[in-house]
């Protein structure tokens, strides 16, 4: 299969292993991903700290897409179903940008309906941020915030 990596800050689209799902975790079928900044500094090297030295990096943290494999454990989802999700983890020789993804199930959730996958692919990790930054400022009972900015992903469909 194939998946999008850095190597000294040079993109390739190169040949991966399938990943199969192992407990607790769904198999995706990518049908959209976002770029983040977050995979510009990692193809630039600059997070190179928070995971082990490779000669290749996987990219991307957001997904929507169809379960297309199920691992044991799992009783949430089903085959074929839409759902959107995040990859968290810095470092692995895949990631989003690829044309299948294995995540944990709780990184998973349905995608919202009447939305396209494009639109839901903009949604883990800017509302994981979001929810972040809410919970960060312990608000109480009648207090508002307004949470601005939250545009800054942008959408890549990699067919």
């Amino acid at each position: 299969m194939r998946a999008l990596t850095a190597h000294s800050g040079t993109l390739e689209i190169v040949e991966v292993p399938t990943p199969e799902p192992g407990r607790g975790q769904v198999r995706v079928r990518m049908e959209a991903a976002t770029v983040n900044p977050v995979d510009l500094a990692t193809r630039d090297g600059h997070l190179a700290a928070f995971y082990s030295p490779r000669e290749r990096v996987g990219l991307g943290w957001d997904v929507a897409g169809t379960i297309d494999e199920i691992g044991p454990g799992v009783t949430d989802f089903e085959l074929g179903e839409m759902v959107i999700g995040v990859s968290d983890i810095l470092g692995l020789p895949s990631k989003t940008h690829a044309d299948l993804v294995v995540l944990d199930a709780a990184a998973v959730a349905r995608a919202p309906r009447g939305v396209t996958p494009v639109e839901a692919a903009t949604i883990p990790l800017n509302g994981l941020t979001a929810s972040q930054a809410i919970d960060m400022l312990g608000l109480h009972e009648g207090q508002s915030v307004l949470v601005t900015g939250a545009a800054g992903g942008r959408v890549v469909l990699v067919p």
